[in-house]
């Protein structure tokens, strides 16, 4: 009896991922980049995109930029807004990126969001190809 109810609802679950990566926001929600950061001292947040009424299929994102992290997310969050994807902040911090020397530096808080959980930036810019052979280290 439980193993049926599970199987029920894996299948509706599974049917609402469809039905939103079928429709347009749903398309970007799924092929938006986990990822988007560039060399050098960089201010960076932890962005969680969603379809409004949707936060079951939320995806956390790292964005990183030299502009302030208010600017920078107001930047992602029209981006975002334009496709019909809603956003919120989770914090920020600081990245220094060294492409040549393959290192990532996390550090500091955003006074704006509040701090990041850098560990989970960690996680998802390991989980990036392009960063996956980086050292990539954690200061609180």
């Amino acid at each position: 009896m439980c193993f049926v109810r599970l199987q029920t609802s894996l299948r509706i679950a599974s049917n609402q991922i469809l039905r939103c990566a079928s429709q347009s926001p749903g398309k970007v929600l799924i092929t938006t980049p986990k990822v988007a950061i560039t060399d050098g001292s960089l201010n960076y947040l932890l962005v969680s995109i969603y379809i409004h009424g949707e936060t079951l299929f939320a995806r956390t994102l790292v964005r990183g930029h030299k502009d302030s992290h208010k600017s920078l997310f107001e930047n992602f969050k029209n981006d975002m807004a334009e496709v019909g994807l809603c956003t919120k902040p989770l914090g920020g911090g600081m990245m220094e990126v060294n492409d040549k020397a393959r290192t990532i530096k996390i550090k500091g808080a955003c006074q704006t969001f509040g701090k990041a959980d850098h560990y989970k930036a960690k996680e998802i810019l390991k989980s990036f190809k392009k960063y996956e052979n980086y050292k990539i280290s954690v200061r609180s």
